[in-house]
């Protein structure tokens, strides 16, 4: 008798679905691209500084979309640090942490570790942010 073969199949609901959103998100960094590129270098660098950013580091995130550091969100929840207290707290490193993640070469690695094994710390040999958010952790421990 030979062995069965289960073949996986995938509702076409949830393939429009995905195709949807990542249309959607397509668009959305195709808007923040036009956005930018419809200024001049002035504004450009008046909005840089407004965010702390260099306007090159202004640029170049926007051409990532706005939902580049998301996986940063995540992993911060994953923590249990609070994002909102930090962001008004100490908005620059939460503004560093949010460049680092948007540029991170691992956002793959980061997605499946976060879904498979967030507890795992195997995130902090690849995590641009390890550092920084295992000292904002220990802070928070001892504000406790």
């Amino acid at each position: 008798m030979l062995a069965s073969n289960p073949v996986r199949t995938f509702p076409v609901k949830s393939l429009l679905a995905a195709f949807r959103d990542w249309m959607r998100h397509r668009r959305l960094i195709s808007q923040c691209r036009e956005r930018l590129d419809a200024c001049d270098q002035n504004e450009i660098a008046r909005i840089a500084h407004d965010v702390g950013l260099s306007p090159e580091d202004l640029c170049r995130l926007s051409h990532l979309g706005p939902d580049a550091a998301e996986l940063l969100l995540e992993r911060m929840h994953a923590l249990h640090l609070d994002t909102d207290a930090i962001a008004k707290h100490d908005p620059s490193t939460m503004r560093d942490l949010q460049r680092l993640c948007s540029s991170c070469m691992a956002k793959g690695r980061c997605q499946r570790d976060l879904l498979l094994t967030p507890d795992d710390p195997k995130w902090r040999q690849y995590c641009p942010n390890a550092d920084t958010l295992d000292a904002l952790r220990s802070e928070s421990a001892n504000i406790r």
